[in-house]
């Protein structure tokens, strides 16, 4: 094992980030846009949410957009976002 045996097939661990667990949700974020004359349009836009939960409570969240044809640079965020997510759940930040 690469952890030092810390690491059950439930992924978590038996030191004190047994409280920490980070989900991982696909969503969709609607914004309701008012036009001049008074009517409404919402949009919808597809994401993934990453949210931070201590003791089944939860400590924060990011939202990041997940669109038909991401870039490099979408990529890269989602990335970034998940390596903090997961160093956080390891108590590494």
């Amino acid at each position: 094992m690469l952890d030092g045996a810390k690491t059950f097939g439930s992924g978590k661990t038996r030191d004190m980030n047994d409280q920490r667990q980070v989900l991982v949700r696909a969503e969709s974020r609607h914004v309701v846009v008012s036009d001049a004359d008074g009517s409404h349009e919402t949009f919808t836009y597809p994401g993934v949410t990453l949210t931070r939960v201590i003791s089944v409570i939860a400590e924060g969240g990011t939202w990041l957009p997940m669109g038909d044809r991401p870039s490099e640079v979408d990529d890269e965020a989602l990335i970034e976002a998940l390596r903090a997510a997961f160093r956080w759940r390891i108590g590494l930040s």
